[in-house]
């Protein structure tokens, strides 16, 4: 770490620089010192890891179209009909917002039901000097993959406080597969889904809502591109099935940053992959972003497919 003291008219202000180190590719932090006491231990086990290439699994990256396929010629959507099991009520300064989980009636067999992905249980390498080197998330993590480029970190080393510390994830714009992240490069920049296990329904996902800020440390707001894909098992492909997009504010000079939380409308259902990318407002710039607590639920939550998932770790 390496600190040092800007100084103005009225007061001091201490920085610390911090770079991380993502193959052969350095980033670099400067922000006010975090006042941030981590109280959550880490998970010291480890995730068994997909390696090689299986075959008749295409590359996903190569797989997407904009063709909607209309609801009613999707028989798996049977399932979701609008029967709401349970909710969940947040407040949020003066605005309350309720979210519905709707989904196929729970049968509690096997893992099941809301989840969220908060990169909490995974431990960091240890930092040299004032650089902190980092790789790609392990795929899967939690039954997931991830995209080239995704990473986490202790939020002591970017400006925004976790949610749930002690980590954020932070997603880096490259190119280029890197080792030890299976399947990484068949996914789209900034992708999370199933990967190579798209067509099979026990892996799909509702997702709801996630907290996020964007590396963009002037007065300049950040766009951030949501997209969902659904897999259509007649075109053997996934489908563009859900988009959004949402302004996240700026965060001058990195001073007193806090992440947003954006909630997805209701039609990322039933997706078997969603892809997060931010960039520059009105110039289209791909930017660094951060990501915490992502709130997604098991779309499918038959006995059989909760026990396909319970039986592997991985």
């Amino acid at each position: 770490m390496t600190t040092s003291r800007n100084w103005n008219s009225t007061s001091a202000v201490e920085v610390t620089t911090r770079i991380l180190s993502f193959g052969n590719t350095a980033y670099s932090f400067v922000f006010p010192v975090p006042d941030i006491t981590t109280t959550v231990s880490y998970w010291t086990g480890s995730y068994p890891t997909a390696s090689g290439t299986e075959t008749g699994i295409p590359p996903l990256g190569s797989m997407r179209t904009i063709r909607q396929t209309p609801v009613s010629a999707l028989p798996s959507f049977e399932l979701f009909k609008p029967q709401p099991t349970g909710f969940k009520t947040i407040v949020l300064g003066s605005a309350t917002h309720t979210i519905v989980a709707a989904a196929a009636e729970t049968t509690g067999c096997g893992e099941y039901g809301n989840f969220t992905l908060d990169f909490d249980d995974s431990s960091v390498g240890q930092a040299r000097s004032n650089i902190l080197p980092v790789n790609g998330l392990t795929n899967p993590y939690h039954h997931l993959f991830y995209a080239n480029g995704y990473t986490y970190v202790p939020d002591k080393w970017e400006p925004y406080p976790a949610i749930s510390q002690p980590n954020v994830a932070m997603f880096l714009p490259v190119g280029g597969l890197l080792p030890n992240t299976p399947f990484a490069g068949t996914l789209l920049p900034g992708e999370i889904g199933a990967g190579p296990r798209v067509s099979v329904s026990a892996y799909w996902f509702n997702a709801f809502h996630a907290y996020f800020g964007c590396a963009l440390n002037g007065i300049t707001p950040c766009t951030l591109r949501i997209s969902g894909y659904r897999y259509d098992a007649t075109l053997k492909q996934e489908i563009l099935a859900a988009e959004q997009n949402v302004t996240l504010p700026a965060c001058y000079g990195y001073i007193k940053c806090r992440l947003t939380q954006v909630f997805f409308n209701d039609q990322f259902r039933a997706l078997s992959g969603i892809q997060f990318n931010a960039y520059t407002y009105n110039l289209g710039i791909p930017q660094i972003f951060m990501m915490d607590s992502l709130q997604m639920e098991w779309y499918n939550s038959s006995c059989a497919a909760g026990i396909l998932r319970i039986g592997h770790r991985w």
